[in-house]
């Protein structure tokens, strides 16, 4: 488990890190710049304006299972948004096949990170569907398990695992095995940073325990076209945002009321964010008379 935590890490922090702010943006209307608030009349200084967001329009992405190697110092078994051919089509996952009376199973599995997709803003709400391809032999029986897990919020969490199974056909180039996953509805909404999907094949079979690739394994998770978490911070004097408060979002607007600051020139900062995109920060200055 500790190894698979720090896989998501790893590759959250190769995925995220190449992401660009340009999702969000906001403006100040009041206090306008420079006007002037009189702090006896106004005790409280309402701060106002816009905010726009990306689209959050639900929809499915897909990964597919690649792999650039079979038996190479780089396999480099992976999730990815685009398909291709792939060197380790028709890698093995598992040492031994059994007779079509057993059930083999060596509790070997093989994790496939997202390289890119990420994040994904994840629709819980949908079940997650899929199908891992099989090739080989295909007599038997095929039993198919599938985990996904993600790093939300900087923490490991399982979105959810199930079987699916199928009756092997010799007569083509692989065997879809289909599966769903119920995710955990508590995830739902949730910025994924991170993705991982594990698979391991067992079941009465012979000779044929092989993925088939180039776009025949795949995983469509249900999503979001972006973060549905999306706020508006304001902080007066301060560009760090140090000691920030909320607005209160109503559709393209926002507002939050806090008390006048003292008589002087001051500055209000505002900025957004959607999920791990953070606008650039807007600025006005007014002056605060007696």
């Amino acid at each position: 488990m500790r190894a698979r935590v720090l896989a998501l890490a790893v590759a959250a922090t190769a995925v995220v890190s190449g992401i660009a702010s340009a999702s969000t943006s906001v403006t100040i209307t009041s206090p306008a710049s420079g006007s002037k608030v009189s702090l006896h009349r106004t005790p409280y200084l309402a701060i106002a304006g816009g905010a726009t967001f990306a689209d959050t329009s639900a929809g499915t992405t897909r990964f597919f299972l690649r792999r650039d190697g079979c038996g190479t110092t780089n396999d480099n078994p992976h999730l990815s948004v685009t398909s291709g051919t792939d060197a380790g089509d028709g890698c093995g996952l598992i040492i031994n096949q059994v007779g079509v009376v057993g059930d083999v199973d060596q509790s070997a599995f093989i994790d496939f990170p997202a390289s890119d997709g990420m994040p994904l803003a994840l629709d819980g709400t949908k079940p997650i569907s899929g199908q891992i391809a099989l090739t080989g032999a295909q007599v038997g029986i095929a039993e198919v398990d599938v985990t996904l897990a993600a790093l939300v919020g900087g923490q490991a969490v399982t979105i959810g695992s199930t079987t699916g199974s199928a009756v092997l056909d010799p007569r083509g180039n692989d065997t879809p095995v289909p599966f769903t996953i119920q995710p955990n509805l508590s995830l739902d909404g949730s910025d994924v940073q991170a993705l991982d999907l594990r698979v391991q094949i067992h079941g009465p079979n012979v000779y044929s325990g092989f993925v088939s690739l180039n776009g025949a394994s795949y995983v469509d998770m249900p999503s979001h076209a972006a973060s549905v978490n999306e706020s508006v911070s304001v902080s007066i004097d301060d560009p760090t945002f140090a000691n920030a408060v909320p607005a209160r979002l109503d559709g393209s607007s926002w507002t939050v009321a806090v008390a006048t600051p003292a008589v002087g020139t001051h500055t209000v900062y505002a900025r957004s964010t959607q999920g791990y995109d953070t606008s650039a920060t807007a600025s006005s200055t007014f002056t605060v008379t007696k």
